[in-house]
């Protein structure tokens, strides 16, 4: 099965490491084969209504290439990242021109 493009845009707990929160979502999708294409750098904003009790927290996302099967396991174990606010996971049709390497 071909690899399909996608992004996971995130808010990670403004009190928790977001760097070792970003690394295990890397590992969760490289754990399912997925081959990262791009990260950015996290970003501390105000979000626009409280999620979870938190007004303020890490924004980030991650273009990466998976296996359309294997998106339901990504989004199910994310579910249980206490340090994760929200995630959203999109296809992705194609790559801005600041993640292509």
């Amino acid at each position: 099965m071909e690899n399909q493009l996608y992004e996971i845009s995130f808010w990670v707990k403004l009190n928790a490491d977001v760097e070792k929160e970003i690394e295990k979502i890397i590992n969760l999708i490289q754990k399912n084969n997925g081959e990262i294409i791009y990260k950015d750098a996290p970003k501390k904003k105000e979000m626009a209504y409280p999620i979870k009790k938190e007004k303020t927290g890490f924004f980030s996302y991650i273009v990466f290439k998976l296996e359309k099967d294997k998106i339901e396991n990504i989004k199910k174990e994310l579910l249980f990242y206490k340090n994760i606010l929200r995630f959203l996971i999109v296809k992705r049709k194609v790559l801005l021109q600041k993640e292509k390497v």
